[in-house]
């Protein structure tokens, strides 16, 4: 039976590998970039429009044409759920609503990145206080 001490070593060694996940950063097209599953995704927002990007583990760009995805939009106050479509481009998924793309706005993306798949979600806050 393990001891305590061995626990928390164990748990201590675990720590390196948290650190090496894909926090909150900036993503190519200006958005907030999360791990999302096994993928990376960056979410764009301004007034009333979201756009979603997709990337595998090497941060290379995937296609959106196949995903399914809503987002829960907290945004002055009240909460809306929105579909993604396909962009015409298939690079990304883009939803609107009715908000404000200031810093108190909060989303949640729903991913199934194809058919068959898993339903992921990532937390974003994707605007910036001003400093």
């Amino acid at each position: 039976m393990p001891t305590k001490r061995s626990l928390i070593a164990a748990a201590l060694l675990s720590l390196p590998s948290v650190a090496l996940a894909h926090g909150p950063s900036r993503g190519p097209n200006g958005g907030q970039m999360q791990d999302i599953g096994g993928y990376h995704g960056e979410l764009l927002a301004q007034d009333g429009r979201l756009t979603f990007f997709l990337y595998d583990a090497n941060d290379r760009p995937l296609a959106a044409n196949g995903a399914a995805a809503t987002a829960i939009v907290l945004a002055g106050g009240r909460q809306q759920t929105l579909t993604f479509a396909p962009r015409p481009d298939g690079a990304a998924l883009v939803a609107s609503g009715d908000f404000r793309a200031d810093p108190s706005l909060r989303v949640v993306v729903q991913l199934v990145p194809a058919a068959g798949q898993p339903r992921i979600q990532a937390r974003y806050a994707p605007i910036d206080a001003p400093r």
